[in-house]
C-alpha cells in the first residue's frame, strides 16, 4: 500500500512539474516583423538574380592566370549605382547613410573594399571581391519593398523594430545585442533537430541564438520560448533553413527600359 502511495505521489509531482513548466512565462515575447516579400518569387527578378550570381563566377585569362572577370558583372548594374553604408553590431546606429551615386565600375570596387580586407592597392582586386559580395547579397531569399531604404525593392526586405519593442524583446534575456537575434526567414521543419512543434518559429519571427552550438558546421541552435535549444540545418541539405541577421546588407533593383538592374548597394560595417 505504501509503495503504491509513493508511486502515485511521484506521478502527481511529475505531472504538476510538467504542467508548471508548460504554464511558465516564455523567455521572450513573440515578435513577427512586418515584412514585404512581394518580389521574392517574381519570375523576371529571380531570373535576373540567378544570372547575376552565375556571372560572378566568370573567369578571364590574365598574365597571372585565369581570374574573375569584373566586366562580366557590369551589365547587371545601372550606369550609376547609389551606395549606402550602415553600422552593424550593437551600436544601434542602424540607419543607412547615402554616399551618393557612383559609376557601375566604381560601385563594384566600393562593394569589394567595404566587404573584404586586403592590402592590395589594385582596384581590379577589389572589383573581384565586389563580385563575390554582390552575388552573396543577390542570393538572399526575401526580396521586397525595404523600409530600411525608403521602400526600394531590395534583398533582405525585413521590417524594423522600434526601441520600445527592443526593450520588450530583451526584457528577460537581457542581451540587448542585436547580433544575438535572428530573423526566421525560411524555416524547413524537416531540417530541424528536436523541433518541439509544427509552426515554430513563424515566418519572419525574431528568435534568439542559443549559447550552445554544435561543433559541426551547417547547424544553427535557436532558443525556444520555453528555454530549450532546437538545431536547424542551415547548409549542406535540401532541407536547409535560413535565419537572417537583424541588421542586414542589401542589394536593390529597378526596372529600367524593361530590364532589371542593380540600382543600389547597402553595406553594413562591422
Amino acid at each position: 500500500m505504501a509503495m503504491r502511495l509513493a508511486a502515485a505521489l511521484v506521478l502527481l509531482f511529475a505531472t504538476a512539474a510538467e504542467a508548471s513548466a508548460q504554464d511558465a512565462a516564455p523567455l521572450y515575447p513573440e515578435m513577427v516583423l512586418e515584412t514585404d516579400d512581394s518580389y521574392s518569387a517574381d519570375a523576371g527578378l529571380t531570373a535576373f538574380r540567378t544570372a547575376l550570381i552565375e556571372a560572378s563566377a566568370t573567369l578571364v585569362v590574365t598574365p597571372a592566370g585565369r581570374m574573375l572577370d569584373p566586366d562580366a558583372m557590369l551589365p547587371f548594374l545601372a550606369r550609376e549605382v547609389e551606395f549606402f553604408v550602415g553600422q552593424g553590431g550593437d551600436t544601434y546606429r542602424d540607419a543607412f547613410v547615402s554616399l551618393g551615386g557612383h559609376p557601375a565600375r566604381r560601385a563594384l570596387e566600393m562593394a569589394g573594399r567595404l566587404s573584404h580586407e586586403s592590402e592590395s592597392i589594385d582596384p581590379v582586386v577589389y572589383r573581384r571581391y565586389g563580385m563575390n559580395a554582390l552575388a552573396a547579397l543577390a542570393g538572399e531569399p526575401t526580396v521586397g519593398r525595404t523600409e530600411w531604404l525608403g521602400g526600394r525593392i531590395c534583398t533582405a526586405s525585413y521590417g524594423r523594430i522600434s526601441w520600445p519593442d527592443w526593450i520588450a524583446l530583451d526584457a528577460t534575456l537581457r542581451t540587448l545585442d542585436r547580433r544575438e537575434w535572428a530573423i526566421a526567414a525560411a524555416v524547413d521543419g524537416e531540417g530541424a533537430e528536436g523541433l518541439a512543434g509544427i509552426g515554430w518559429p513563424k515566418p519572419y519571427q525574431m528568435v534568439p541564438i542559443s549559447p550552445g552550438q554544435k561543433r559541426s558546421g551547417g547547424w544553427l541552435g535557436v532558443l525556444e520560448p520555453q528555454g530549450g535549444t532546437v538545431f536547424f540545418r542551415t547548409s549542406y541539405s535540401p532541407h536547409a533553413s535560413h535565419f537572417a541577421p537583424y541588421l542586414n546588407s542589401h542589394l536593390c533593383f529597378e526596372q529600367r527600359g524593361g530590364e532589371w538592374k542593380v540600382s543600389a548597394v547597402a553595406i553594413r560595417l562591422d
